[in-house]
């Protein structure tokens, strides 16, 4: 089943990541980049955003294999003289298999994760989380975003919120790691128990 839904696609592994429907600017300097970045708007399709592991090397890159498939929504000449992008995320990725191109550029079999279905939202314990993300999605500022944010979707409310949020890059990989909604729900309550919320 997983080889007929697995396609190959561009890996663009950094040091930040990105969750679904969360949005990522960046400045894209690198030829194979470049070139990644204009295939990808020539033929209307994205790439794979993946976090560098701590302790990485240019020589020996390594990856977590859960990222973020992303789509290109707006790009411009930044004053540096490079080209800025902005990507946003679309649906969370494992990379089954890899291969690297003659100019660097990592091409993965990559696999689409599919969400749980079921909803927790009606837990009173995650009363909390569903009321803070209303609130922060009232503000002017989150309003301009345009937010896709479909509050009868626990996945999509924890990756909403956690988008919103001063997390670091291993928070949102711990997010991108879990299967559960139960579990991305769980530790967004611990992060907002320890940024008071």
């Amino acid at each position: 089943m997983e080889e007929s839904l697995s396609r190959d696609l561009p890996v663009f592994p950094l040091n930040v990541n990105v969750l679904p429907g969360g949005y990522l600017p960046l400045q894209i300097f690198e030829p194979r980049y470049l070139d990644m970045v204009k295939n990808s708007m020539n033929k209307e399709i994205g790439f794979c955003v993946h976090l560098i592991k701590p302790g990485t090397t240019n020589n020996d890159l390594s990856f977590y294999k859960k990222g973020t498939y992303v789509e290109i929504v707006d790009f411009n000449q930044l004053e540096n003289g490079l080209l800025g992008i902005t990507v946003q995320g679309k649906y969370r990725i494992e990379v089954l298999d890899e291969k690297i191109q003659e100019d660097g550029l990592r091409i993965g079999t990559i696999f689409e994760l599919a969400e749980e279905e079921e909803s927790v939202n009606l837990k009173p314990s995650y009363t909390n989380i569903w009321n803070i993300l209303k609130d922060l999605s009232k503000h002017p500022e989150i309003q301009k975003l345009q937010l896709e944010i479909d509050f009868n979707s626990s996945s999509n409310v924890a990756y909403n919120l956690a988008s919103l949020l001063p997390l670091t890059p291993p928070e949102k990989q711990t997010i991108l790691e879990a299967d559960k909604n139960s579990e991305k729900l769980d530790f967004l309550d611990q992060v907002l128990k320890k940024l008071g919320g």
